[in-house]
């Protein structure tokens, strides 16, 4: 008789060696062995930090009252699934010559100094990053995040930005180096490798799902997603016979063993057949809906002004709900278990009308107004009460366009809170989702800087509260956090001692109370 192993390898050549039915199988033979679901790590981005009259929620701790720009995921029922920050920083971080934003988003997402900027034909304060990302540093460090491939994907609804900026337009990047000419201190300089971002859902949704089902890809064609789900148990009708011939031969000791995973694969194939019976679809591991082709995000350099004559709104909002879509999808078929998903830079051109108050047809560019002499001294932000006129409205559009952010990844959130992956595990619950900002507010200061933490509560993360900072923390605290969840481990550091951002912020440590780990 065949090994098991062996006929296994045998059906999946037979198929056609399909990416999703070798997935299916190891979660399958994962599942009997009694694995729990693994977890995820998406890291999500808004732009041009807050307003913090504008964010800051009422009282503190779990009695919190939500502001108006946190109130989108208090009205998403996400109340419990989220924490509240104020009081990051980014000050003890360094990169010469690197602007507020430009600096400021590789300091967010790797916690490192970095050599100094770009040379890149435009401003010269491109920022380069010092060290890997987070979504990296723990795509190497948190085994249960590896997945075959490249095991992450990163999406951006808007890349445009002011002047050739790399740093703004780009949440990754990769442990890999490379000498690049620098605009700041001049000569060459090294800099981690940016992991560039894709701007088009359809290739996104592609270079995931292409491979997924024999025949290649099924752009969410009914037909050939109830023909994948007739194949998919077709692999547990196979598995199920060989088990019974394993079980015949092999000692009665391992009896039991075989019976338990035959058992996983029933209740599998009980799911399965239920889906096939009603149409194919509903089930926790159906490829979404190709988004189309020509639905993307805008990108290059773009006029620097306040007023336009286009709302980028209706089309942004698209973009983000179709690359959350492909993300979500590929997390529940367990293609991928890491992703970082931006809505735009921080130098961003992303236009949005019906927000400004006194000319509800105005159509205002978001970066662009954030630079007013009003806010440029920071002044607005503590206290906007004295401000008037185009100033006032100004205000008031940016607290509106967060908001407008909230609302849509309180969207998105929502969607994950009710998806199930293919371990039957809820996908908020076994995701942890930091929101993070590259500076405090427009004047481009790096503190005190707002986030948010949301999910992983079947991963130990303990939500419902509003955490003030009496003393600044560094930015790397949130992740450290993260870290405590998906390493399962109450002092990550011990795990990541090696890694480059311990050493440039000697002080960061994982937030106390936020983590517990699971019974």
């Amino acid at each position: 008789m065949r090994s098991y192993r062996f006929a296994r390898r045998s059906f999946l050549a037979g198929v056609g060696g399909a990416f999703g039915f070798e997935v299916l199988l190891r979660n399958m033979e994962a599942m009997a062995q009694g694995a729990a679901p693994p977890p995820r790590f998406l890291m999500t981005h808004f732009p041009v930090g807050t307003l913090r009259v504008r964010f800051m929620p009422g009282g503190s701790g779990s009695t919190y009252t939500p502001s108006a720009i946190t109130k989108p995921f208090e009205d998403a029922g996400l109340r419990n699934d989220m924490t509240i920050f104020w009081g990051f920083s980014d000050n003890h971080l360094r990169c010469p010559g690197g602007g507020g934003h430009e600096a400021g988003t590789p300091f967010t997402t790797t916690g490192c100094h970095a050599a100094g900027t770009r040379q890149n034909g435009g401003e010269g304060d491109d920022g380069t990053a010092g060290g890997p990302s987070f979504d990296q540093v723990f795509l190497k460090n948190v085994p249960a995040l590896a997945r075959p491939g490249t095991g992450y994907v990163n999406a951006i609804c808007d890349s445009r930005v002011d002047s050739n900026e790399t740093s703004t337009q780009c949440l990754s990047y990769s442990y890999t180096t490379r000498s690049i000419a620098s605009a700041n201190p001049g000569g060459n300089i090294n800099e981690n490798t940016p992991l560039l971002p894709q701007l088009s859902p359809a290739l996104l949704y592609t270079s995931l799902f292409a491979n997924f089902m024999p025949g290649g890809n099924t752009d969410g064609n009914q037909a050939a997603l109830l023909k994948a789900l007739k194949l998919r148990k077709s692999v547990l009708d196979f598995s199920l016979s060989e088990l019974g011939e394993l079980k015949k031969l092999a000692p009665g000791s391992e009896a039991p063993k075989i019976e338990l995973h035959a058992d996983a694969i029933r209740k599998v194939e009980m799911q399965l057949a239920d889906q096939i019976a009603n149409g194919g679809m509903g089930g926790t591991c159906t490829p979404p809906m190709k988004p189309a082709d020509n639905l993307t995000g805008k990108k290059g350099n773009a006029a620097y002004q306040d007023n336009v004559n286009t709302d980028d709104s209706p089309n942004h909002q698209a973009v983000a709900e179709a690359h959350a879509s492909v993300i979500m999808g590929a997390f529940q078929c367990d293609i991928i278990r890491v992703a970082t998903l931006q809505f735009s830079p921080g130098t961003n051109h992303v236009s949005f009308k019906g927000m400004w108050p006194s000319d509800p047809n105005r159509i205002a560019m978001h970066h662009p107004v954030s630079h007013r002499s009003a806010f440029l001294s920071g002044a607005a932000n503590n206290d906007p009460s004295g401000l008037t006129g185009d100033d006032k409205n100004a205000y008031e559009f940016l607290a509106a366009v967060q908001a407008w952010y909230n609302t849509r990844l309180a969207d998105i959130l929502k969607k994950f809170k009710t998806a199930q992956d293919a371990f039957g595990g809820n996908l908020l619950d076994y995701t942890v989702i930091p929101y993070v900002t590259e500076v405090a507010q427009s004047n481009h200061a790096r503190s005190p800087k707002p986030g948010f933490l949301f999910g992983g509560s079947k991963l130990g993360l303990k939500h419902g509260t509003f955490q003030n900072f009496s003393q600044q923390r560094p930015q790397s605290d949130l992740f450290m956090t993260c870290a405590q969840a998906l390493l399962k481990n109450a002092d990550p550091k011990t795990v990541l001692k090696d890694e480059k951002f311990l050493k440039d912020s000697a002080n960061t440590a994982p937030i106390a109370g936020l983590w517990s780990a699971p019974v």
